[in-house]
């Protein structure tokens, strides 16, 4: 029975779990959250993990951290917050067997793999059958404090080892289409101060406070907007699950995820009607050349908060949790 040590690290939340594993089948014995803004150093996040797990560290253990931001090798930062991890000599330190350090969405894809992923709820299409399942594309992306985006490929067939690749698909200049939503991009660039608003200044936490200010002349913070407006029929809800059903529409296209799209991260997960809301579905339909590929695309809704937990611990055991970074 191998332990594994597992963290998620976003913007506004550190969440740690304990797992066990034996012979490739995970189960999650603790998962406890704290706020990222606690954290500057990988020392903190890791005497944090053993403090709030309860269980320190012991020989043979193994470590997997995901993180919000780019990481190389054993070496990251968070994108939205000031913690900076090095984990090159905690393996030595603690006398774990292996550590292992991805992004956030890197290890979201791994849990496409995992029970966390199988029960995400299916908001349309057709799953694979099996055997496609077993090398088919997929893809995650989610909106929160920041945007992530990854996809899982199958390297060497049914047998070979999946490889996740993440991206910076965040930052890319969000697609506005028609009057309407260029007079809205007109009024981002001003608020924002640059020319190039990005999908994450657009489907994002301080993208949303906009949007809805600017539809409704009320300045909320995004929890709120979320309770105020997309809880509910508003034009808040409208243009936001047609702006999250144009990226989720190029996402599906750019990775060609025939396995399945997840949807994860905080804003859709407390405000499904993003997904469900005819908005969304139009915006899917509007693949011009390409509609069958989209529509045969199945998509899904991660429910678990912990999914990207699962994520960390299924790749440290894809991965054997070496010394090296596989995204």
């Amino acid at each position: 029975m191998q332990r594994i040590f597992a963290a998620d690290i976003g913007g506004t939340n550190a969440r740690f779990a304990l797992f066990s594993e034996y012979e490739g089948n995970l189960t999650l014995k603790l998962a406890v959250w704290a706020k990222s803004a606690e954290l500057t150093t990988a020392e903190d996040m890791l005497q944090a993990m053993q403090q709030l797990l309860q269980t320190p560290f012991a020989a043979g253990d193994r470590l997997a951290v995901a993180l919000a931001g780019p990481t190389r090798g054993l070496q990251g930062r968070l994108t939205n917050g000031g913690l900076r991890v090095d984990l090159s000599g905690a393996g030595q330190r603690y006398g774990l067997s292996g550590c292992l350090l991805v992004n956030d969405f890197a290890a979201q894809a791994f849990a496409t793999l995992t029970s966390s992923g199988t029960a995400a709820r299916r908001l349309r299409g057709v799953p694979p059958l099996p055997a496609d399942a077993c090398t088919a594309t997929r893809a995650v992306l989610g909106a929160g404090t920041g945007l992530g985006a990854a996809s899982l490929i199958r390297c060497g067939g049914p047998d070979g080892r999946w490889m996740a690749v993440p991206s910076e698909a965040g930052h890319a200049a969000f697609p506005f289409v028609g009057a309407e939503e260029q007079a809205y991009q007109a009024f981002l660039r001003r608020e924002l101060g640059h020319e190039y608003p990005t999908v994450e200044n657009v489907l994002c936490g301080e993208g949303l406070s906009l949007l809805h200010y600017y539809l409704s002349g009320q300045f909320f913070y995004p929890p709120a907007v979320g309770a105020e407006a997309l809880a509910c029929e508003s034009p808040t809800l409208h243009w936001y699950a047609r702006f999250i059903g144009r990226f989720c529409r190029q996402w599906a296209l750019s990775t060609l995820c025939r396995g399945g799209l997840w949807i994860a991260g905080g804003i859709i997960a407390k405000n499904p009607l993003c997904v469900t809301h005819q908005g969304f579905a139009h915006e899917l339909e509007l693949a011009v050349g390409a509609s069958d590929l989209v529509a045969g695309v199945p998509i899904y809704l991660v429910a678990d908060a912990n999914s990207g937990l699962w994520g960390a611990a299924r790749a440290a055991v894809e991965y054997g949790c070496g010394q090296t970074n596989p995204a």
